[in-house]
């Protein structure tokens, strides 16, 4: 980068300026908000970060809600044009978190919709209680959010609590749940594309075109740069692959802290049985959730528990330690600090598989 630099890059992660970096060679300079190391999100931005962005040609993010709200806030106090900010996601077709946190979502908002028929005056707060009653009673799985309502729904039942109270009471707990699917979880869709090379491909080629556009003298090498970088990619899957087939089938399962490894799974043919904290990295599951991981390890017999390097452990290690399983870190949100051996994307996916593998085999 440095004085030559044409296009002024700036990117919400280590990663993704790994691969501008890689793509844009000389002619740009990327600076990654939120720094190495740190998870990206719960991120709080700074006076500095908000200058960065209101001078930078182009943004890269991950989208899909990665970002949380800390984003956008930043976005609208650095008030620059909203069309500089692009979502990598939005070009690599992106597959749906596990099912029981789809369910969560959609919990929410089927009760969010009775709530609001009550608010435009058409259902009663008595109707509004049934229709949540049968929403709760149909939700098959253990939705963490149901319990909750369903302690407001035996309140109002045994006349602790009047019904428009109870109506109150519900709305309260959806808009907190729709502020942690909002501003730390994730939508349905999973943003974590960044543990499928092939999926990296289409993000860099991303990253060719739109620097491409703001600096068409440079296309040619950009070009160049992306198609050698994308060879790479290739070869890196390869490797996975080879390294994945020497783990018999009968281990080939993941317990991680997060869901973080849903496309890595997906493309090399591993199975996530249990996820710590599926939704968010601030939130607290309940002592049912980690009796019944614990459960899982025992069931599948799973030897490790895999958590992640950029944030404090302790739910992972206690079910590792309940269950005799290993605790191994992962790099995930963030690549790793000099001297971790991850401190480039190609270094961080080889880490993570060399200690999955070694770990399961």
């Amino acid at each position: 980068g440095g004085e030559s630099a044409v296009v002024q890059v700036v990117t919400t992660t280590s990663f993704i300026a790994d691969w501008a970096q890689n793509v844009g060679g000389d002619r740009v300079e990327v600076f990654s908000l939120v720094p190495t190391g740190a998870d990206p999100h719960g991120f709080q931005p700074g006076a500095r970060d908000v200058a960065k962005i209101a001078d930078a040609d182009i943004v890269f993010s991950v989208g899909l809600s990665l970002e949380g709200s800390w984003l956008k806030e930043l976005l609208e106090n650095a008030a620059r044009d909203p069309s500089t900010i692009i979502e990598l996601s939005d070009a690599i077709e992106p597959i749906e978190f596990a099912e029981s946190h789809k369910e969560d979502v959609e919990l929410l908002e089927h009760i969010g919709e009775a709530v609001h028929e009550v608010e435009e005056g058409e259902l009663t707060s008595e109707a509004a209680i049934e229709e949540i009653r049968v929403l709760l009673g149909s939700s098959e799985e253990e939705v963490e959010a149901a319990a909750m309502f369903q302690a407001i729904i035996d309140q109002v039942d045994s006349g602790a609590m009047d019904r428009a109270d109870g109506i109150e009471e519900i709305e309260h707990l959806i808009s907190e749940g729709e502020d942690e699917h909002e501003g730390h979880g994730h939508g349905v869709e999973d943003p974590h594309f960044w543990f499928d090379p092939f999926r990296v491909k289409l993000a860099v080629n991303e990253i060719t075109a739109r620097l491409s556009v703001l600096d068409p003298d440079g296309a040619d090498g950009y070009v160049a740069n992306a198609s050698e970088y994308n060879v790479q990619l290739d070869e890196l899957d390869a490797w996975t692959q080879v390294q994945v087939a020497s783990v018999p089938d009968v281990r080939r399962f993941l317990v991680t802290s997060h869901d973080s490894f849903g496309y890595f799974a997906d493309r090399y043919g591993l199975e996530v049985v249990g996820v710590i904290l599926s939704t968010t990295t601030e939130a607290e599951p309940s002592a049912e959730h980690l009796t019944e991981l614990v459960e899982v390890v025992e069931k599948y017999n799973v030897p490790a528990v895999f958590g992640e390097a950029t944030v404090s452990e302790r739910l992972a290690t206690s079910i590792a330690e309940e269950s005799g399983a290993e605790l191994i870190r992962l790099y995930s949100g963030s690549l790793g600090i000099d001297g971790s051996g991850a401190e480039t994307y190609m270094d961080m996916v080889r880490t993570n598989v060399e200690r999955i593998v070694k770990a399961l085999k």
